[in-house]
């Protein structure tokens, strides 16, 4: 029996007021998930012998809070949640008294926030929203719309986050591991799809915003007939590990780019507004020969969003969160990428899906 069932209405005024209710809770999915992590449940889970194997919260509460007696009914309550969002699976079973009683497993999403044989997880990526003082940031954001200027970040912060994240050294690192487990999931699989690199013989690829590396260590693992230059802020390329055929550079991409043969940039100009883009792609363009490439990886909005797919509130979800941490950064429709291009002097893109709602943009110079 369904919700509207249950409650007794069936009319379109009665799903439109759930719609509208469910929103308040909507913040609490990251923070659930995060406390599930914390107590080891998605672990416990995935260990569980045989694979699949659904554990009591008796089971479960003994392993992550041996110390507080009420425990199993928190942890009951908290899976209940994960279970709506696909974190978790449910199954009901009979106790010793033939009582009816929750167990739970690892679901479709939960399995995707358990570490790889490599130590990466899409986990740290999922939590940001729970860091990097992100919860005090979105209570600014009225105020930057009503005023303007400054976004709902530096107001509550006092500096640009790029800014913060230099003098702030815990969040550098927790930037920089959010970035890395991204980064490593995403590129795995547009690797997988995208084989534009296989072409580039004796190319120098030029990775701006490389932060540590992560990027151009996948791509020269898989294509080593390059040569990689990871260019970045020097306070940042300073914690970047030594990698095989890859050279690190500091340096800022508005006033030069290293010249290579091709330039990635994998989620960079999300970051910055529609004038400070040009100004990047303006700067690749000098530092590419004739022949040389972009290749850009973001997120593609749609023009119309009535569609509600996933894809789509993952795009529209990430554009509010630009919104909120940078002064003019935002994710681009189709078209607005190509104004871009055509601004700072290249040919029409070329538009490649990648993987995970990130397609790869082709830019030629015109």
């Amino acid at each position: 029996m369904n919700s509207l069932q249950n409650s007794g209405g069936s009319s379109n005024d009665e799903e439109d007021m759930l719609l509208a209710m469910q929103l308040y809770g909507i913040e609490l999915i990251a923070y659930g998930v995060k406390t599930a992590r914390e107590l080891d449940l998605l672990e416990i889970m995935a260990k569980a012998s045989p694979l699949g194997t659904h554990l009591s919260t008796l089971d479960l509460a003994s392993k992550a809070a041996p110390n507080n007696p009420d425990a199993s009914g928190m942890i009951d309550r908290l899976l209940r949640l994960l279970v709506a969002y696909s974190v978790c699976t449910c199954k009901l079973v009979k106790d010793e008294e033939g009582r009816d009683s929750r167990t739970y497993g690892l679901g479709k999403a939960g399995r995707k926030l358990i570490k790889d044989e490599n130590g990466i997880s899409i986990a740290p990526y999922v939590l940001s929203p729970c860091s990097l003082n992100k919860g005090v940031t979105w209570s600014y954001l009225t105020e930057s719309i009503l005023e303007g200027g400054a976004s709902a970040w530096e107001r509550a912060n006092g500096a640009l986050i790029f800014e913060y994240m230099k003098e702030n050294e815990s969040a550098k690192k927790e930037f920089n591991e959010i970035m890395k487990s991204h980064t490593t999931i995403i590129m795995n699989k547009i690797l997988e799809n995208y084989d534009g690199f296989e072409s580039m013989r004796d190319f120098t690829l030029v990775d701006v915003g490389g932060s540590i590396g992560t990027n151009l260590s996948q791509v020269l693992s898989k294509f080593p007939h390059l040569k990689g230059v990871n260019f970045d802020l020097p306070h940042i390329v300073a914690e970047a590990p030594q990698i095989h055929g890859v050279e690190h550079i500091g340096g800022d991409m508005f006033d030069e780019i290293p010249r290579g043969q091709a330039i990635l940039m994998k989620w960079i100009l999300h970051d910055w507004s529609d004038e400070k883009c040009v100004e990047i792609l303006r700067n690749c363009k000098k530092a590419l020969p004739e022949t040389g490439r972009v290749i850009v990886i973001e997120t593609i909005v749609p023009r119309d969003v009535s569609n509600t797919d996933i894809a789509t509130k993952n795009a529209i979800h990430l554009d509010l969160m630009m919104m909120c941490l940078t002064r003019g950064g935002k994710e681009r429709t189709k078209e607005e990428f190509e104004v871009l291009a055509m601004k700072a002097g290249f040919k029409i893109p070329n538009f490649i899906y990648g993987a995970y709602s990130y397609w790869v943009i082709e830019l030629y110079p015109n």
